[in-house]
C-alpha cells in the first residue's frame, strides 16, 4: 500500500491586462513540502500608482511567512491568539524597511509601507491539523473526498478595488486564521489557494467552486503531475478570457 502524504504544486501567471500595459506581475507564490507537511503561500501586490513596489511586497510576504510557518510548525496548532498575526506584520514591515533603505535613505513619518502593499493567503498542512491564514482578498478552498468544495475562511468583501493589506497600520487586526483538526481518515483531500484574479475570472461564486471540484476530479483521474504540467496554460487562459489580472494558485493534496 502506498503511504499517503502531503504534496503541493502551484504557478503564477502574468495577467493579460498587465502584459498589455507592460506592468510587472504583482502576484507571488511560495511552496515547501516535507515528509509529513506542506506549506503554500500566495500574495497579490496591489499594483496601483500609490503602490509602485507592491510586487516586492508580495514576494517578501510569501517567503517570510512560508519560512515562519515552517519554523513554527511543531507548535502552530496552538496559535489561536493575536501573537502570530502581530509577528507577521512586524517581520514583514521590518523587511520592507530594509528593502526601502536600499532605494531611498530619507526619513519618513509615517513610513510608506503602502508602496509595498499586498494581500496574503497561506495554508500549512501537517499530521494532525490544517492551519489557514488570510489578509485581504483571495480564496482558500477545501475539497473533500466527495469532491465538495467549500471556503476555509470567509471571503473578504472588498469595496471596489480596495482590500485589507499588510501595509495597513495594525494590519494584524485584519488577519483571519482557522485551525482544522486533521487525520489520515479524512481521506484524499485538496486545498486550493488563489489570488483574486482567478475567482474574478468566473461569472459567479458557483463557477469558482465548481473549478475547485474540477481540479479535484482531475487529480483523481489524471494525477497531480498532469495538473502541474497544464496549470500555467489553464491559468493564462483564465486571465485572458476572464479577469485579465495576474493569478497565483497553489494546490495542496493528501
Amino acid at each position: 500500500m502506498v503511504k499517503k502524504s502531503w504534496k503541493a504544486i502551484g504557478n503564477v501567471v502574468d495577467g493579460a491586462i498587465h502584459i498589455r500595459n507592460e506592468k510587472p506581475c504583482q502576484d507571488a507564490l511560495y511552496l515547501h513540502t516535507g515528509k509529513d507537511f506542506a506549506i503554500a503561500c500566495v500574495a497579490d501586490g496591489h499594483g496601483s500608482s500609490s503602490c509602485p513596489h507592491s510586487d516586492e511586497g508580495a514576494q517578501t510576504a510569501v517567503k517570510l511567512v512560508g519560512k515562519l510557518l515552517y519554523e513554527m510548525l511543531p507548535n502552530l496548532a496552538d496559535h489561536k491568539d493575536i501573537r502570530l498575526p502581530k509577528l507577521i506584520e512586524a517581520k514583514w514591515k521590518e523587511e520592507i524597511k530594509k528593502l526601502h533603505a536600499d532605494r531611498e535613505r530619507e526619513e519618513f513619518d509615517p513610513f510608506p509601507y503602502i508602496q509595498y502593499g499586498t494581500t496574503l493567503l497561506a495554508v500549512a498542512a501537517a499530521k494532525d491539523f490544517i492551519f489557514a491564514l488570510q489578509i485581504g482578498d483571495g480564496n482558500i478552498l477545501m475539497i473533500d473526498k466527495g469532491g465538495n468544495a467549500r471556503p476555509i475562511l470567509a471571503v473578504e468583501e472588498s469595496v471596489g478595488e480596495d482590500t485589507e493589506s499588510l501595509c495597513l497600520t495594525d494590519a494584524w487586526m485584519y488577519v483571519r486564521t482557522q485551525i482544522i483538526p486533521w487525520n489520515a481518515d479524512n481521506g484524499e483531500t485538496m486545498f486550493l489557494l488563489s489570488t483574486d484574479g482567478y475567482a474574478k475570472s468566473f461569472a459567479d461564486s458557483s463557477g469558482f467552486l465548481k473549478a475547485g471540484t474540477d481540479f479535484y476530479k482531475l487529480w483523481q483521474e489524471e494525477g497531480l503531475d498532469f495538473i502541474k504540467e497544464n496549470l500555467p496554460d489553464w491559468l493564462r487562459k483564465s486571465s485572458d478570457k476572464g479577469s485579465g489580472d495576474d493569478i497565483a494558485m497553489a494546490l495542496i493534496t493528501f
